[in-house]
């Protein structure tokens, strides 16, 4: 039996916990401003999340989840039993952990929204390096050969398929670690770094291809 209400006289921080011990599908519709989002959970894990009827990776799930526990208006429902159908990217995080993850998340871009960059301001990457927050080091994964070059967070978002505050956000954090920094045009020359990083690149790649083909 399906179980429905309103954000209005629940917020999802709430709901979740709420379902910790069931499996099925919760469904988040009618949020002003945003998509139909689909939350799949067993026995107090968040398997997956479908996002306008997309599945949402790793990197973006903690965004995501933060932006639908802000809502204040839309309706959910919860569908016990349901599961994903057609291809999911299978996250499996602690609903609490979760939580407090897309808590944090929330303050963080809150704290920096007015210093985020332009959406089509070039970023370059002039460093790299290992680093601690995984999900920094995954959007690097995705967004690097584009920053080598030079690219906005407009670019990357589009070519990425990244959303594009979490882009702003996560190159806002990229030049806080003096990692990536803004340049007027993609031909503007970069610090003497630059071909150290690219023979890193290079031999990162090698060993890469190596390990698969060798």
């Amino acid at each position: 039996m399906a179980v429905f209400g309103n954000l209005e006289h629940i917020s999802l921080a709430d709901l979740l916990p709420l379902l910790a011990t069931q499996e099925g599908a919760l469904e988040i519709f009618n949020v002003p401003g945003q998509p139909a989002a689909t939350l799949y959970v067993r026995k107090g894990t968040l398997c997956c999340l479908h996002v306008a009827g997309k599945p949402v990776d790793a990197l973006q799930l903690r965004s995501a989840v933060a932006r639908l526990m802000q809502a204040r208006k839309g309706a959910f429902e919860f569908h016990p039993g349901v599961r994903p159908r057609g291809p999911s990217v299978v996250v499996g995080v602690p609903i609490q952990s979760l939580l407090v993850a897309a808590a944090t998340f929330n303050d963080e871009f809150n704290e920096a929204r007015d210093v985020l960059a332009h959406p089509d301001t070039l970023f370059r990457l002039v460093r790299l390096e290992p680093v601690e927050d995984r999900r920094i080091a995954q959007f690097l994964d995705r967004a690097r050969v584009l920053l080598i070059t030079g690219a906005s967070a407009r670019e990357i978002s589009e070519r990425a398929g990244i959303l594009l505050d979490d882009v702003r956000f996560y190159l806002h954090k990229l030049r806080q670690l003096g990692m990536a920094l803004p340049v007027r045009a993609r031909t503007e020359a970069l610090p003497p770094v630059r071909k150290g990083l690219v023979k890193r690149l290079l031999g990162r790649l090698s060993e890469r291809f190596s390990r698969r083909f060798g």
